[in-house]
């Protein structure tokens, strides 16, 4: 039987080799980058957060400091008094005094060019009365006894009258514009120095106004030539002890348990640390300004040195003004606190009522601090008590009115 003839299988060619490469795989898109991306938006996110965070905090602090420089106890590590001061003992001055101590605040040169004084003896702590803690010398009529180093309570006996224009009260006293017969208005600013931005906004306000500063904060000089450039008058706001103890006035206060000596000595150092004031107002004090025994200590100083004493009165039973009176220091005292409650409102309200005081005696003198509120307050109003009829002068323009025979 023939066999069918079968054909040969054909083997499957080879596939061509194609010369193009293959592409590579695409990518799939979003993944790292995505990552990458929210990473950095996260990022932002957080910085901007920590950033408006830190601004926030940082007015925060600012407007604390400002607020604890006057409704706390400032931050007196500014300061960086002295811890130990020394009595001085240049109350008895040389024939020829130094050209440093020529015409410095406080330092009254007579028609001889001299001033002399008994020294007194420190017998320390342990009395009652302030003759248990020194002796109390007779004066020598042949010699000049200064005030504050005669080791009497008494008013002392000065060396000679001094001209008008020689006792710092006068000569350091700022220009008063011509009020006539219109009431006037003093604006006294004290715990200035500590705060230096806000001390320098204060010296920025339309014045002439009173700017009283603490005597241990920093560059003092410099912030008080400043206030004075300005036109506005200076004074030396001196701590003393409240009635609280749990309130600090700052170093080199004046405390009811000081003897004489210890009072000359902080005392000599505060009125030391700068130049150019008319006198003092009392930074706290509502204990001590109420002792009238140690309150004569300090109006012997007063007198010695030519200076005015402004009474804070943060106690009613100040005895600051009647005291200042027996000595023949030239005094005044305070009529409105501004700012007791950093309050816009509030201080819109002292405003007022300091307007109603001028308006009804002739005068006004009111206290403030250099905060934010009581800064931006005066602001606007000092230009508009003018249109009022209230003319703005320095406190020593109040003195001379309420006191034409004071000498000084």
């Amino acid at each position: 039987m023939a066999r069918r003839a079968t054909t040969a299988k054909r083997k499957k060619a080879a596939p061509k080799k194609s010369n193009r490469k293959k592409a590579a795989p695409k990518k799939k898109s979003g993944g790292i980058g995505r990552l990458m991306l929210g990473g950095a938006f996260v990022a932002g996110t957080l910085s901007a957060i920590i950033a408006v965070g830190s601004m926030l905090e940082l007015d925060r602090a600012s407007d604390e400091f400002g607020r604890a420089s006057d409704q706390r106890a400032p931050d007196y590590t500014l300061a960086a008094p002295e811890t130990k001061p020394m009595l001085r003992k240049d109350y008895q001055l040389p024939d020829t005094p130094p050209t440093g101590i020529q015409g410095r605040t406080g330092y009254l040169i007579d028609e001889n060019g001299r001033q002399t004084a008994n020294q007194t003896k420190n017998q320390g702590q342990g009395g009652q009365n302030l003759s248990d803690f020194v002796e109390n010398p007779k004066p020598d009529s042949k010699t000049s006894v200064l005030p504050g180093e005669s080791g009497t309570d008494s008013p002392a006996l000065t060396t000679a009258t001094p001209t008008d224009n020689s006792v710092p009260w006068r000569k350091f006293a700022a220009l008063a514009p011509d009020a006539g017969q219109k009431p006037v208005i003093a604006i006294v600013i004290d715990d200035a120095g500590l705060d230096q931005p806000r001390t320098a906004r204060t010296v920025k306000l339309p014045g002439p106004i009173t700017i009283s500063y603490l005597p241990y904060a920093r560059d003092l000089q410099p912030q008080v030539n400043a206030a004075r450039t300005a036109g506005h008058e200076v004074m030396l706001h001196m701590p003393m002890e409240p009635s609280s103890a749990a309130v600090d006035p700052g170093p080199h206060a004046l405390l009811a348990t000081y003897d004489r000596q210890k009072i000359l000595s902080e005392m000599n150092w505060m009125l030391d640390r700068f130049d150019g004031y008319v006198g003092v107002n009392n930074h706290m004090g509502s204990k001590f300004t109420s002792d009238p025994e140690r309150m004569q200590i300090v109006m012997e100083v007063m007198k010695s040195r030519g200076l005015m004493f402004l009474d804070s009165r943060t106690s009613a039973t100040s005895v600051g003004y009647s005291t200042a009176n027996k000595f023949g220091v030239p005094a005044i005292t305070r009529d409105v606190f501004i700012d007791d409650a950093d309050d816009a409102e509030k201080i819109a309200e002292m405003l007022a009522r300091t307007e109603r005081v001028a308006a009804k005696q002739g005068y006004a003198i009111a206290i403030g601090h250099p905060r934010d509120l009581t800064i931006s307050a005066l602001q606007k109003w000092i230009p508009e008590i003018e249109a009022r009829g209230f003319v703005l002068v320095p406190v020593t323009d109040i003195l001379r009115r309420s006191s034409q025979s004071v000498t000084g």
